[in-house]
């Protein structure tokens, strides 16, 4: 108790002395790790889906809803064409249909009359009292009944057919996106031809995007056949995304002897695009020790990424929070391995805080697992307080 009121008392003379007051930070300390090597390797980002959306019937455009650049959902009309012919042509196979099912009815009954003329017959007969050939004669005209109500049958198979692919091809006079994406390249306009096979669109998936990766055949023991997580970097947002949702493809390019590994990567927000250039950290299969840092640490500035450093500035002052430029590697679980000259295994970095923070302003540094921090002494104000990390704070 006795410390903690010696640190307050320091604290807040410090604070009425000087400006601003310290602030309370979370902090986590750099350490040197046992990590599995990796090597950085290029690529590109390509679409999972891309698609020339073609008409399956000629005709000439009536409508085009969309334009280059606009996103549409899987089954939203493309293009539509003029489907008046295939209309009438439906409409006629439409009443061919209802005439053959009038014909088939019109045999039925026929057959059905005939059976009963061949039943009272027999009927007849076999009290002796009909003649042989009349029997013959009317068996004969039931057989041939039951072939006309068969062919008609068979003719309104075909009818319904026809009707069937007539339906079909008036539906296919409406081009429709075959997936979720986004149009590329609008290629025809209202009023134009399309013969059958035409694209009318270019279409790219959006949702998901493939990083194909060109990775030198030395690294083929770490890949092929295994399912490491990959940490891929798009250079025209920055944005980073770890994935070990990746296929190897053993083919060799023969000149660069690179074999391309392929990295589905996630694209809900929409800022990924085919094309784009990609840099990536595949595993090598050898152990290296590499400096570690927390990921919360990390901060961008126009520069790149730095990080802050809690450092005493004296025994009667409060740790400053030092700017420190960094190189981020490739990220494990929630550590990233990093490059600075400057920093060492055990100095406290900033991982809570740090995005108030300015160079060389005032902090407290907290064990990022300890209890929250007193209002008060984030203040710099009186009150309770939470001893600093290494004796820094004061």
């Amino acid at each position: 108790m006795l410390s903690t009121a010696i640190l307050v008392t320091s604290l807040v003379g410090y604070a009425s002395a000087q400006a601003p007051p310290p602030t309370a930070v979370r902090v986590d300390a750099a350490r040197m790790d046992t990590v599995q090597e990796r090597r950085l390797v290029t690529g590109e980002l390509r679409a999972v889906q891309r698609a020339h959306v073609a008409t399956e019937e000629p005709g000439r455009i009536v409508e085009i809803p969309v334009e280059a650049g606009q996103k549409v959902r899987k089954g939203d009309l493309l293009a539509r064409l003029d489907d008046k012919r295939l209309e009438i042509e439906l409409s006629r196979l439409t009443a061919e249909d209802q005439a053959a099912s009038a014909a088939r009815d019109e045999r039925q009954a026929d057959l059905e009359w005939r059976e009963r003329d061949l039943q009272t017959l027999q009927d007849l007969s076999k009290g002796g009292a009909s003649n042989p050939k009349e029997l013959y004669d009317a068996q004969s005209q039931v057989n041939i009944a039951r072939a006309k109500v068969k062919t008609a049958e068979f003719a309104i198979a075909v009818i319904k057919g026809n009707l069937e692919l007539m339906r079909k091809r008036v539906a296919d006079m409406r081009i429709v996106a075959p997936f979720d994406g986004v149009i590329v390249i609008k290629l025809v306009e209202e009023g134009e031809w399309l013969s059958e096979g035409d694209a009318a669109v270019e279409l790219v998936s959006t949702a998901r995007v493939e990083a194909w990766l060109d990775v030198p055949q030395q690294f083929a023991d770490a890949i092929l056949g295994k399912q490491p997580t990959v940490a891929v970097n798009i250079e025209a947002t920055g944005q980073s995304q770890d994935s070990a949702n990746l296929r190897a493809v053993p083919n060799m390019d023969t000149k660069a002897r690179t074999f391309p590994v392929v990295v589905r990567l996630d694209n809900s927000a929409g800022q990924l695009a085919p094309g784009m250039s990609v840099t990536a950290w595949v595993p090598t299969g050898e152990q290296a020790q590499q400096m570690t840092i927390h990921k919360d640490a990390l901060m961008r500035g126009p520069t790149g990424a730095f990080v802050y450093v809690a450092r005493g500035s004296g025994p009667d002052a409060p740790a400053q929070a030092m700017p420190m430029d960094v190189q981020m590697m490739f990220g494990l679980a929630d550590r990233v391995v990093v490059k600075a000259p400057g920093l060492a295994a055990g100095d406290l970095l900033v991982v809570e805080g740090n995005e108030r923070l300015f160079p060389t302003a005032p902090v407290i540094p907290l064990p990022r697992d300890a209890e929250p921090a007193p209002a008060e002494v984030r203040s710099g104000g009186p009150g309770p307080s939470t001893p600093a990390v290494n004796g820094q704070g004061g």
